[in-house]
């Protein structure tokens, strides 16, 4: 039976358990686990605990719970990361204002800095045993990576590999070299299919930054041993050709990313094997495996880069993965063309909004409809709008001619009434006045008047002298119907729409009639 530590969110172990069924992960991908817990001794756990197997890396932070139902009984199932999940969950990232992030140092030391800097610190502890040191590291493709792959690429450039471990209740994060399992797996001692690849590409055309003629291109070779250069061996029927895509590389990190990505295909193959429980025990993700069969001459070598753990009816097994190194995931490869679709590094990511679709390196922007359906019916109010204006213009035009007549009839009103309303002197000053000498006229605004009311039908002068003036947009060349004019039509439209004002509909057989009222 394996034992299983239940502990809270400060690592404080709460519980032994053994009634377990889990499936657990690390590596390339997943890094996270399902644990199931039938042990009734178990406490009432809750997410942000941590469980772990003592004296392993197995273990992680539980995040979520799955609740089945089934014959009326439920099952809780407990979801979370493992501890390569955890760092896979966090980015390192530059500084401000800095190019790349750069470290240098003891790598225990760089490590702590690093948990620290991603808010782990209090969960993992480094094993300062490993007095490798490194002097201005960068980060640099891609600059924004992961911490678990960032880890793994630091220490893969010093030959170490991750170790983590539970012990004395605390989750030791080690430093140790990668592990070569050679000279061990033999046709003879234990069963396992190897197999060559001599299709691996061998010749990689890196493709950068700019457009057709202008874009940057590098080429790198391998050769029959799977050294990488810039001198080409393999030819003809040998050569196996393909494009490395990473569109906004420049020259210095395509030249270094091509070569990169060309060295992780030159794996020699692949290998099946069965491990004895001594040597499987022992892997790790990142160790390598060397396959060798003394009868063939055929020898293969792999990369470890997964770890799957199961226990069911406490028995734990192990199984691994194996294939390429770990990679950085901001370009991608094609046997045959470049593919746009991929992800880019070093580079911006665009996201298509509304209107807008990206292709390849052109954006397009499409108006929709509703759009333009929008705008067109803010104009036609601005139109009404106008036209409502206008008809009160003309209005207010009619009523100050008005006025003007009244003023000019009143005098010949004065004229007429002689007898027993005014003396002859003050008839004869009367006489003395001229025609429409009381009559106001509005000024009017000219290139000489300054000031002036510019009357276009929208002031009004009340027959008592009082002016309102509105002002508008005009008419925009619209027929302008006064107040008490009527209107027929065919269509039953209501003529504001098209002229603008207050119009009600009058009884009437045939045409549709409208009379205009404000």
């Amino acid at each position: 039976m394996v034992d299983v530590i239940l502990a809270d969110g400060k690592l404080t172990p709460h519980a032994s358990v053994s009634q377990v069924t889990l499936d657990w992960a690390c590596g390339t991908d997943e890094n996270d686990f399902e644990l199931t817990i039938e042990d009734p001794s178990a406490p009432e756990i809750e997410r942000g605990w941590y469980f772990w197997i003592d004296g392993s890396d197995v273990g992680g932070r539980i995040v979520d719970r799955r609740v089945a139902v089934s014959g009326g009984v439920s099952t809780d199932t407990w979801i979370g990361q493992s501890w390569t999940g955890m760092l896979a969950a966090k980015i390192l990232q530059p500084d401000a204002n800095q190019d790349y992030l750069t470290v240098s140092g003891k790598l225990p030391d760089i490590l702590k800095s690093l948990l620290k800097r991603i808010g782990l610190d209090s969960v993992f502890t480094v094993d300062s045993s490993d007095a490798s040191t490194l002097s201005n590291w960068m980060f640099q493709n891609p600059r924004y990576v992961d911490a678990y792959t960032g880890f793994r690429n630091l220490l893969a450039s010093c030959g170490r590999r991750l170790d983590f471990q539970a012990k004395d209740n605390h989750i030791l994060l080690g430093i140790t070299p990668v592990g070569i399992v050679d000279n061990t797996i033999d046709s003879d001692l234990v069963d396992f299919k190897a197999e060559t690849n001599r299709r691996a590409v061998n010749h990689l055309i890196g493709l950068g930054s700019q457009e057709l003629k202008n874009r940057l291109v590098v080429n790198y070779f391998a050769d029959a041993a799977g050294v990488v250069s810039q001198t080409q061996t393999l030819v003809g029927a040998d050569e196996v050709c393909a494009t490395y895509d990473y569109s906004n590389a420049d020259l210095s990190t395509l030249q270094s990313e091509t070569k990169k990505h060309l060295q992780e295909l030159q794996t020699g193959g692949s290998v099946e094997v069965t491990l004895s429980d001594e040597v499987g025990d022992g892997l790790r993700v990142d160790d390598k495996i060397v396959a060798t069969d003394h009868a063939s001459g055929v020898n293969v070598t792999a990369v470890v880069t997964k770890r799957i753990v199961k226990i069911d009816s406490g028995i734990l097994a192990s199984t691994f993965e194996v294939g390429l190194p770990v990679q950085s995931a901001n370009a991608n490869y094609s046997g045959s063309s470049s593919s746009s679709s991929g992800s880019t590094g070093g580079g911006v990511s665009l996201t298509a909004g509304r209107g807008l679709s990206i292709s390849g390196g052109t954006i397009n922007a499409e108006v929709a409809s509703e759009d333009l359906d929008a705008v067109r019916q803010v104009a036609d109010e601005a139109n009404r709008t106008a036209s409502g204006f206008a008809a009160q213009i003309g209005k207010a035009n009619q009523t100050a001619e008005d006025a003007k007549n009244v003023a000019d009839a009143a005098k010949s009103v004065a004229d007429s009434a002689k007898s027993g309303m005014m003396t002859d002197d003050e008839r004869s000053k009367l006489a003395s006045v001229e025609r429409g000498a009381n009559a106001y006229t509005l000024p009017k605004a000219s290139t000489d008047v300054l000031g002036g009311v510019r009357v276009d039908g929208s002031t009004i002068v009340s027959v008592d002298g009082v002016i309102s003036a509105h002002v508008g947009g005009g008419s925009s060349g619209r027929v302008v119907f006064p107040i008490g004019y009527v209107v027929q039509n065919t269509t039953g439209v209501d003529p504001s729409v098209d002229f603008g004002g207050t119009w009600r509909q009058l009884p009437s057989l045939g045409c549709f009639t409208f009379e205009r009222i404000g």
